[in-house]
């Protein structure tokens, strides 16, 4: 197990430098001037040429490039052209906001998903099995922007049951000390502002669980359906084995192998790409950040951020071929 990992580590290296030569290739390409965009559009054809030479915007590609390597080797990923701070210091100041998200969307869509799956699996086409698949294809065709906006109308306009955007009220004072916000204010115990936080998580998470849930759902059921027609499904029944114990231990168990890579491409996709979502909610996390630094022509913030998210993507697959060797030993054979 030790060397696949260090071999997929290994493998980690062309994929990363292939990344970086993409996006820094690609970012060029967007319309607009990051000088112009700065100095707006009153600013004259000197201040213009003045910060781009400040920026190093005027340099030939090649030698921006070199540039930006030599400086990631040293652990820089540039300063951000709108607000002059490392980009570093800023990712790994909202990535805690990104991560409590993502985590919490995931356990909540586990706990939903699954067991709809399996009671949907063990009663086919029955009137739970058409329900579930109906509000199953719902979650999965709505669209992401759409669902947060009734939510907020829903339960925050209306209702006024729940914040409609931010991480935390403005009127709660809370001491950093992790980044995760709920966990801050449990270690400090500022019991006013891990409750602020875990009601500002609410509509943010429903919104991710849904899709991941609906489609886990449907995953596991379909799955489950093929693993209970299975020979050793019917050889365990012929054992006398009790129906819970057939279900859970031999179809369940092997119909989460697949289901694992679902919920690991959607917990990659979640930390990389919940931009809609973090926009919408004002969620002070990676995602909304990136958004910003495109509509700005920041060129090392949008770099930076799809880096980390590349990364984050390739670690995910490797914690999942992982759990596919722990859960069967057939794969993990095949690891060493």
């Amino acid at each position: 197990m030790a060397s696949f990992i260090l071999r997929r580590l290994i493998a980690l290296i062309p994929v990363m430098c292939i990344v970086l030569v993409i996006v820094f290739s690609l970012v060029r390409f967007i319309p607009g001037d990051p000088a112009v965009t700065l100095l707006g559009p009153g600013a004259t054809q000197e201040q213009i040429d003045a910060l781009r030479a400040q920026l190093d915007l005027d340099q030939a590609f090649p030698v921006q490039f070199f540039n930006y390597v030599t400086g990631l080797l040293q652990g820089d990923f540039g300063v951000s052209l709108k607000t002059g701070q490392p980009v570093a210091h800023e990712i790994l100041t909202r990535l805690p906001a990104t991560i409590e998200l993502s985590v919490l969307a995931v356990i909540v869509a586990i706990m939903i998903g699954i067991p709809i799956g399996v009671l949907s699996a063990t009663r086919p086409n029955s009137t739970f099995d058409h329900i579930t698949r109906v509000v199953s294809l719902v979650g999965v065709s709505m669209p992401a922007f759409l669902l947060a906006l009734i939510l907020q109308l829903v339960f925050a306009t209306y209702l006024g049951w729940l914040p409609v955007s931010g991480r935390m009220s403005s009127f709660i004072i809370a001491e950093p000390v992790t980044g995760f916000a709920i966990l801050d204010g449990i270690i400090t115990g500022n019991w006013a502002a891990a409750w602020s936080a875990l009601q500002h998580l609410i509509l943010p998470t429903a919104v991710l669980a849904a899709f991941l849930g609906a489609t886990l759902g449907r995953f596991v059921r379909n799955t489950m359906l093929e693993v209970m027609g299975e020979d050793f499904i019917r050889t365990a029944k012929a054992k006398g084995l009790r129906r819970k114990d057939v279900i859970l231990g031999h179809g369940l168990r092997n119909s989460l192998l697949p289901a694992i890579t679902v919920v690991g491409l959607k917990f990659a996709e979640m930390l990389g790409g919940a931009i809609l979502t973090e926009t919408i909610f004002a969620w002070p996390g990676i995602g909304r950040y990136m958004f910003e630094a495109i509509k700005n022509r920041d060129y090392p913030v949008i770099q930076g951020t799809t880096l980390v998210f590349a990364l984050l993507f390739v670690f995910t697959s490797i914690v999942v071929d992982v759990l596919y060797g722990v859960l069967d030993p057939r794969v993990r054979k095949k690891m060493k």
